[in-house]
């Protein structure tokens, strides 16, 4: 499926259908194993991150993308309703950026909606959604792989 983009100057909103349970989304995101494997645009050769999954916990995600060097995203998670939604502002060098993950179940299916609040401009807005949405489609691609049994244990550490 592919990603359903919306720029209005400094907002960004993506959204995307995954074809996963609520609980495997969601695990892909608090597990740092999981995240690792999906996390950056499609150039991201690796991704090492540290996370402390909870309320006031920090995260940084340093990413090694070819033809562009290094690059790293930190943050501190400001909200964490399992499995419905996470909450989190980050650093964009000197720009604060304000990001909600609302995780929909639609069936046997996940819906996402990504907001990204307080980006520069509209052209930053559209460079950030072309990495998220080759994140997305990493995202899509782990889901479609996990094995039955592997997701079932992530289901269950809920």
């Amino acid at each position: 499926m592919k990603s359903e983009v919306k720029i209005s100057e400094n907002r960004l909103e993506i959204t995307r259908i995954f074809n996963a349970p609520r609980d495997r989304v969601f695990a892909a995101w608090k597990q740092v194993d999981l995240l690792q494997q999906w996390w950056g645009c499609k150039d991201t050769i690796k991704v090492h991150s540290t996370m402390e999954f909870k309320v006031g916990g920090s995260f940084t995600h340093e990413m090694r993308i070819q033809g562009a060097g290094e690059m790293s995203f930190a943050g501190v998670y400001d909200e964490i309703i399992e499995p419905e939604r996470i909450a989190y502002h980050a650093q964009f060098g000197p720009i604060t950026v304000r990001v909600t993950v609302d995780f929909i179940t639609l069936g046997d299916q996940t819906k996402i909606v990504l907001t990204q609040d307080g980006l520069p401009s509209s052209e930053i807005c559209n460079r950030v959604s072309e990495g998220t949405t080759d994140a997305f489609d990493k995202l899509d691609q782990l889901l479609a792989r996990q094995q039955p049994e592997v997701a079932a244990s992530y289901a269950i550490e809920r």
